[in-house]
């Protein structure tokens, strides 16, 4: 399914939301409800998105799960907004006609992140999301999903979206370019510091700076068993 049609299905939920309407709110979106999407009952409830050991930070410790009504329309109404906002950048040269830089290498299972440089950390904004994922760097490569990253200034996760199945997560130290104005600016990941070095880059940690992804768009027909998880399932 294109991009194109999941932005058509997603505003299709939300006017048979707004028709509905002397339907109560819990029978239309809560458990069974005939407006309820996918993501609002994610069948892989892994808790921090499958992020473990030394190398992310794990701040969550109950497993995902359904929604509550009101929360699966918000969610709906943000997501919504946020697939309307990243079809305009369907592809790289989309991208990068609009500002945004590669700010990563290829990272297995997540391909390649984009950002607006002019909101690199935040703030967190649920219908614009601030980093974007590709499944390549050719012009013609396709958006995959979407990031969202923001320094919170603290060692605890942003509230970000309504509900309890956005489990945010820190990296470990970073490898990343020194040169001022570098892009991409993060060029490993996982590696020591000798390795990093190796490759002229310095190993960063960044305390406060949270992250989640969402793989909202369908790619090669894949619908996510969560829309947060942690990577893509045909993304090498």
């Amino acid at each position: 399914m294109k991009l194109t049609r999941m932005i058509t299905v997603l505003v299709a939920v939300t006017l048979i939301a707004t028709a509905c309407h002397s339907v109560s709110l819990p029978d239309i979106w809560g458990p069974g409800g005939s407006a309820r999407p996918y993501w609002c009952d994610p069948t892989d409830t892994a808790i921090n998105d499958g992020h473990h050991g030394a190398n992310f930070a794990a701040a969550y410790t109950q497993p995902k799960g359904p929604l509550n009504a009101v929360q699966c329309m918000s969610v709906t109404g943000q997501l919504n907004a946020s697939t309307a906002f990243v079809s305009q950048f369907p592809t790289v040269a989309d991208a990068e006609a609009a500002g945004w830089r590669q700010a990563a290498v290829w990272a297995a299972g997540q391909g390649i992140h984009y950002v607006d440089p002019n909101r690199l950390l935040g703030p967190f904004d649920p219908n614009k999301p601030n980093w974007l994922m590709y499944d390549g760097t050719a012009p013609d490569s396709k958006i995959t999903g979407m990031m969202y990253l923001v320094d919170e200034g603290s060692s605890s996760p942003p509230p970000g979206f309504l509900g309890l199945n956005d489990h945010w997560h820190q990296h470990g130290p970073l490898c990343t370019d020194p040169a001022p104005g570098a892009y991409p600016f993060i060029i490993g990941e996982h590696m020591n510091s000798a390795e990093c070095s190796a490759i002229g880059g310095l190993n960063i940690l960044h305390p406060t700076i949270w992250m989640v992804h969402v793989w909202l768009p369908i790619y090669q027909g894949w619908v996510p068993t969560d829309i947060f998880d942690k990577a893509h399932a045909l993304i090498p």
